[in-house]
């Protein structure tokens, strides 16, 4: 598959750009707008979700990010005006000329330049998000009794991660069998495990 970049949305956006026409008014009828329609209504639509969840990913936390939205918006309201998409364009190539995420501070207007490691973060992202998968795959099916019991192996283990290893395998066995593989189960079900298979 194809990398997504911001600079081949913005080609896209300007092909839907180059579409946009003129819609004229009925004989006879009187409008106090101007209206316009897209070549393909459904090319557009794809094309605003894409980039929607692009900088849905990437720029959540950017100032910019409502201004977006609110151009989409408005877009759409002034019958597809050719000026709004342009707006839309101007803002999408903002992020091209400083990549970075710019998050207001303190809720002021004053925003300021927050350079992310995005490595660091999306390992820091994965992990938490494993964690919190087994978490709750482990809390699906063991009561507080147990998982306490699971939580003083691991205290009176200290560092020691073969004894707590066994402990806990001993542990989870004399939960019965049907404990274990539904914790199995429920992990291997949870839609972020199972679509990675």
């Amino acid at each position: 598959m194809e990398t997504l970049t911001i600079e081949k949305l913005i080609a896209q956006g300007k092909e839907i750009l180059s579409g946009i026409k003129s819609v004229p008014s009925h004989p006879n009828v009187i409008r106090t707008y101007s209206a316009y329609q897209l070549a393909d209504v459904s090319v557009y639509e794809r094309w605003k979700n894409v980039v929607l969840r692009f900088l849905s990913a990437k720029y959540h936390k950017d100032f910019l990010f409502p201004d977006f939205k609110d151009a989409l918006n408005e877009f759409e309201k002034k019958h597809y005006a050719p000026q709004k998409m342009k707006k839309i364009l101007g803002i999408l190539e903002s992020y091209t000329v400083i990549p970075a995420s710019i998050v207001a501070v303190n809720n002021t207007n004053k925003p300021s330049i927050v350079i992310n490691n995005k490595n660091n973060q999306s390992q820091s992202q994965e992990q938490s998000m494993a964690i919190n998968l087994f978490l709750e795959a482990i809390k699906d099916d063991l009561t507080g009794r147990q998982i306490k019991e699971l939580k003083e192996i691991i205290a009176e283990s200290g560092n020691d991660k073969e004894k707590a290893r066994n402990g806990i395998i001993a542990k989870v066995k004399s939960f019965g069998s049907d404990v274990a593989a539904n914790i199995v189960a429920n992990i291997i079900t949870n839609p972020a495990i199972w679509g990675g298979m």
